[in-house]
């Protein structure tokens, strides 16, 4: 199975095997830094998980979890700001803001209890322990941190298990998304597919579109350019889509918004199709490059 998108079950599952572990969490940043807000890392007495953004700043951190971690005996929390200037012999400039919390496996049944929480409230100058936000109200930035627990995922459906399919399933593992994957044939697929992967396979793909939800990004690479058509069809009437792509050329595109015209699509419809893609800069037509390139893409669009 893949990570799961929740922090909580992060920090259960990092304390069931390490008994005690840090978890360092970016509250807000100033200028220029390495990483955004809301970016964590998990630290444990000879391992790191994640990253604040490298560099002395991520270096003295885990000096100061790993300092801590030794006398642990129950759940801890401190602040710490780091001004990533000359004294930290970084050249971002700008200043963090950091959260860390210690956990220890005697706290386990309070985390569990968290289970299922989007969002947790942190008193930041006491050792209480956080708790879920059950209603909207206004905090004192300053003595309270508000984090969503539960991080976003993106719908992604991958038309096609051949060649470019199987490395655009491969480079687009480590993103924060619900992916799908569909072709006509259970043997047209790999024997092993990684566990978080949905595989779906149907005479007539086309059938499928409605049932899927709105808001994915689609990609449209099967061995065939009829059924690329159909599939595109079939999400134009059916579908309402974040990203649609296809792989091909832009003389690929012209085609099928000749034959798409003729069909009755709208102008502005077709335009929405993104022929060919990946990014420009990531040249090369070899299966892997073009994964690349298309995770780079996808990347971009979750962001």
């Amino acid at each position: 199975m893949g990570e799961t998108n929740s922090k909580i079950e992060q920090i259960i599952e990092k304390l069931s095997i390490y008994n005690m572990v840090a978890r360092v969490v970016i509250m807000s940043t100033k200028g220029s830094a390495p990483r955004k807000a809301h970016s964590q890392m998990f630290v444990t007495e000879n391992h790191i998980f994640g990253t604040i953004g490298g560099g002395q700043l991520e270096y003295q951190i885990i000096s100061i979890c790993r300092d801590r971690l030794t006398s642990l005996k129950k759940f801890g929390r401190e602040v710490r700001r780091f001004a990533l200037g000359p004294s930290l012999g970084q050249c971002c400039g700008g200043s963090v803001s950091a959260l860390i919390e210690y956990f220890h496996f005697s706290d386990m049944a309070r985390i569990k209890k968290l289970r299922g929480a989007r969002s947790l409230i942190h008193e930041l100058y006491t050792y209480n322990f956080p708790y879920e936000e059950v209603e909207s109200k206004s905090l004192d930035e300053k003595k309270f941190f508000k984090e969503q627990m539960i991080e976003a995922k993106t719908n992604l459906f991958i038309w096609g298990a051949g060649h470019t399919g199987r490395e655009i399933m491969f480079s687009t593992k480590p993103l924060p998304l619900n992916r799908y994957w569909i072709d006509i044939a259970r043997e047209r697929f790999p024997d092993t597919i990684d566990d978080d992967v949905n595989a779906i396979w149907a005479k007539d793909p086309t059938r499928l579109t409605k049932n899927f939800p709105d808001g994915g990004i689609h990609l449209i690479l099967t061995h065939s350019h009829a059924l690329d058509l159909a599939i595109i069809q079939s999400l134009l009437m059916e579908n309402g889509f974040y990203k649609l792509g296809v792989i091909g050329s832009k003389t690929k595109k012209a085609r099928f918004k000749t034959q798409l015209v003729k069909a009755g699509f709208l102008l502005s419809d077709i335009e929405k199709i993104i022929c060919p893609i990946g990014l420009e800069e990531i040249a090369g037509d070899e299966p892997f490059r073009i994964a690349l390139s298309v995770a780079g893409q996808i990347s971009n669009w979750t962001l």
